[in-house]
């Protein structure tokens, strides 16, 4: 997160349309909260689709359950694959969903 704007790093610096941009700093930052929904969104379905460890072991394995885990086996890492990943394609420009997103809010028709 950057500063006090509340948005992702990648959010804050993928490209904003020409066309957006044209229309002011309300539709840049309009742009950005969508782009940001967008970013939230692919983090979920990534976290859903992807497991968390290389080997695949789902999290109740090792957090405090199993054999010889315990609260402390299982730190997680600072970020995660699918965060990782969910930033990436952000930060190029996202998959298309934010301008979805932001014409439909804004009734531009496309």
């Amino acid at each position: 997160m950057t500063g006090a704007t509340g948005i992702s790093a990648a959010v804050a610096g993928a490209s904003v349309p020409k066309s957006i941009r044209d229309e002011g700093p309300g539709a840049i930052q309009g742009f950005r909260a969508a782009l940001s929904f967008e970013s939230m969104l692919l983090k979920q379905m990534l976290a859903e689709a992807l497991p968390e460890s290389p080997t695949g072991s789902s999290e109740e394995e090792g957090f405090g359950g199993g054999e010889g885990g315990n609260a402390f086996s299982a730190t997680p890492t600072p970020v995660s694959l699918p965060e990782t990943v969910a930033e990436a394609v952000v930060g190029a420009g996202g998959l298309g969903l934010a301008g979805e997103m932001y014409a439909n809010f804004e009734g531009v028709r496309r």
